[in-house]
């Protein structure tokens, strides 16, 4: 497979559990990864000797895509090694379970420059390639919380939810280039990390119509078909994957 023929898509948050999940998908699809990572070396070697198993080129880059130059990392690494930018999942994010009066402005700020800084500049960085060749797929990974809010997810939820309107806007002005910008949002979702107690796990459960957590299989199910060409014509639009969640 030649340069003309690859897919080449970057991932940031690829040491996390949505992000390594993404990777391990995408490389049994035949893509070439630019694995963008903050945190977890051991676990991007790991990622990356599992992905090329199946003959793929991953190439893990330590960079806080929330920092100024971060994103453009990733971006260069892809353009020096393969020379194009087909696809994007922004899967960098941080987590957090606090009430708001215990949430502080730092706290908030932290939260909105990863969530939401961070995706908007690997966002921007992949566009610029993604433009000139008339060709490219956006995916950021929004959450359930940012659509309807949970009690104790005030400000992950907020992060979280300015990805939606963002992506439709962008989509807006995108879209006569061939660039679709998405979002998927998924709802509680099985990641092998503890979120619940045992108490809260089946209370929640119960709040789902599939009455389970959804697997990573699924999730990166959805990523995949956003950053296919049978999407071509889905853009700015949110996919929420949630086993219909009604909390």
């Amino acid at each position: 497979m030649t340069n003309d023929t690859l897919r080449v898509v970057v991932v940031s948050g690829a040491s996390g559990n949505i992000g390594r999940a993404c990777v391990r998908r995408l490389a049994t699809e035949g893509t070439a990864i630019v694995a963008g990572y903050h945190h977890g070396a051991d676990a991007i070697q790991a990622v990356r000797a599992e992905a090329e198993t199946h003959g793929v080129v991953c190439v893990p880059v330590k960079a806080d895509v929330s920092e100024s130059g971060g994103a453009e990392m990733l971006v260069e690494a892809a353009m020096t090694r393969f020379g194009r930018v087909d696809g994007c999942v922004a899967a960098a994010a941080v987590l957090l379970r606090r009430p708001a009066l215990a949430t502080d402005a730092a706290t908030l700020n932290h939260l909105l420059r990863v969530n939401v800084g961070g995706s908007v500049a690997l966002a921007r960085a992949c566009l610029r390639p993604m433009m000139r060749a008339r060709h490219g797929r956006i995916v950021l990974l929004g959450s359930w919380a940012g659509q309807r809010g949970l009690p104790g997810q005030s400000a992950y939820a907020a992060s979280k939810g300015a990805l939606e309107p963002w992506a439709a806007s962008v989509a807006g002005e995108v879209g006569r280039q061939g660039v679709t910008v998405n979002v998927v949002a998924p709802g509680v979702v099985d990641d092998g990390s503890p979120q619940h107690s045992v108490e809260e796990a089946t209370k929640v459960r119960e709040l789902i119509g599939a009455r389970r957590p959804a697997k990573l299989e699924e999730i990166t199910t959805a990523v995949s078909f956003l950053l296919s060409e049978g999407a071509s014509y889905v853009n700015g639009t949110t996919l929420r994957v949630d086993g219909g969640a009604r909390f």
